[in-house]
């Protein structure tokens, strides 16, 4: 077995996309056995090497090995595979890593291999000696950039330390309104698709309760009932008011016989004329529209139009009931509670839903945030209105962003079995919502650290011309 794939046991930290950090115990130089019993295993990740109280880190791919939880690591740089080879010569020896071998590891190597010389290359070497000024230079200046690399390094981390604080486990989070199903009813129409841009009180969802859906459909029968016999009836009258010059011609008729069967001497006298008026009064009578038998023109049209109006006040209740049985079911329909973008739909068409069943998932309009955790003992050190710095990841390359502390919130922590802390929530300040899909994508793992903005640090600040 090569020293390549030789596993030792000390602990590395891996930090995954989700932001969960795992402890890896079992590793080499080729790669490492990754913890727990999750059948998904990481592509990349974050590793952390412990050096001295200071975590070395750098962003790690795997690929998959031989075993069902073996993980080879994938394009190491020359850099990252020494400072990996460093530690993991330090485990094997028993001898704790020095300063100079981990900086070494971080720039470019110098390796230095004694050599035995002959008494020949000797008396040689002493002949061609380099006068003793220029090798004082010389030393300076090699010793000179030691020390630098050293101060740039461990400065460098001493520095971050002093002048910001670092926030674990930072997460993009966005405000996600849930829409549930406001009572148990099937889904008949799905009017949205993830990523469309919805409206305060736009329809998402059409419902319909098996209860409400039977009422509705006996309603629509019973007003199709009675708009069929309303039209009916409005037939029958229209037939029947082109009956009227028959039903009056008989009124005529008699009212002819009638002045017929007198002498002219009995209208100037007025003799025996009752059989006339008679006559007379019942043609004006049918004029005028005033029924004289039950069963008359005007008769049957009265009955005609009572019942038209009997029918139409049927229709007119039938239509309010049907108008209120639709808003009852419009309320179970799902609207948009805020203005944003659907962020996933749990439902598919004819499905039943249960009271509370969660259908759509919107995100509010509005900047994302970036939400970390502190311990407690920091509470006296944090506070909002302090700068933050953020660290993304966008097509491969990182792209810091500046932020401030919106929020500090002492409270318990979900992911710690109840453990007090500090939820910190940052607000970008660049925020751009063109690129927020790929910059701050919801749940994406983030560096974030806050400035402290001490007076002290402040003034070393403006001093060098340095701010992070």
């Amino acid at each position: 077995m090569s020293d390549l794939s030789f596993q030792v046991r000390a602990p590395l930290g891996l930090e995954l996309v989700t932001g969960d950090v795992v402890t890896v115990d079992a590793w080499s130089l080729s790669g490492l056995e990754f913890p727990g019993d999750s059948d998904v295993l990481p592509s990349q990740g974050q590793l952390s090497i412990p050096f001295q109280g200071v975590d070395i880190r750098f962003p790690v791919k795997f690929r998959r090995g031989d075993g069902p939880r073996a993980l080879l690591f994938d394009g190491l740089s020359g850099r990252q595979r020494e400072t990996l080879a460093v530690f993991y010569r330090s485990i094997l020896s028993g001898r704790m890593a020095s300063t100079e071998e981990v900086i070494t590891s971080l720039d470019t190597p110098v390796d230095l291999v004694p050599m035995g010389e002959t008494e020949e290359e000797q008396t040689e070497a002493v002949r061609g000696t380099t006068p003793r000024a220029l090798r004082a230079v010389w030393n300076v200046l090699f010793y000179g950039v030691i020390g630098l690399l050293v101060f740039g390094v461990l400065g460098q981390q001493i520095w971050a330390r002093l002048s910001s604080i670092d926030v674990g486990q930072a997460r993009v989070v966005a405000e996600l309104v849930v829409h549930p199903a406001p009572t148990g009813a099937y889904v008949d129409e799905i009017r949205v698709k993830p990523g469309d841009r919805v409206r305060q009180g736009q329809t998402l969802v059409v419902l319909s309760s098996p209860g409400h859906k039977a009422v509705l459909t006996d309603i629509r029968a019973d007003l199709r009932l009675a708009e069929a016999r309303a039209s009916r009836t409005r037939a029958a009258l229209a037939l029947h008011a082109e009956g009227k010059a028959d039903a009056r011609r008989p009124l005529e008729e008699a009212l002819a016989r009638a002045i017929a069967a007198r002498r002219p001497a009995d209208f100037l006298g007025g003799y025996d004329l009752r059989a006339v008026r008679q006559a007379l009064h019942g043609l004006q009578m049918f004029d005028a529209g005033v029924s004289q038998a039950p069963d008359d023109f005007h008769g049957q049209h009265a009955y005609l139009m009572e019942t038209l109006r009997d029918q139409k006040s049927e229709i007119a209740a039938l239509k309010r009931a049907l108008s209120a049985e639709k808003s009852i079911a419009g309320a179970a329909d799902i609207v948009a509670m805020a203005d944003g973008v659907v962020n996933e739909m749990a439902i598919f068409e004819d499905q039943f839903l249960s009271r509370g069943d969660v259908a759509v998932t919107v995100e509010a309009e509005g900047p994302r945030h970036v939400v970390g955790w502190l311990d407690e003992a920091m509470a006296a050190a944090v506070y909002p209105g302090m700068g933050a710095r953020m660290v993304a990841i966008s097509g491969g390359q990182t792209r810091q962003i500046r932020g401030t502390v919106q929020e500090v919130v002492a409270m318990a922590h979900p992911d710690r079995g109840g453990a007090f802390g500090l939820r910190v929530l940052v607000l970008p300040a660049d925020w751009v919502a063109s690129e927020a899909p790929e910059l701050l994508r919801p749940g994406a793992p983030m560096d974030l650290s806050l400035d402290r903005n001490l007076p002290w640090v402040t003034a070393l600040q403006d001093l060098f011309d340095v701010r992070p």
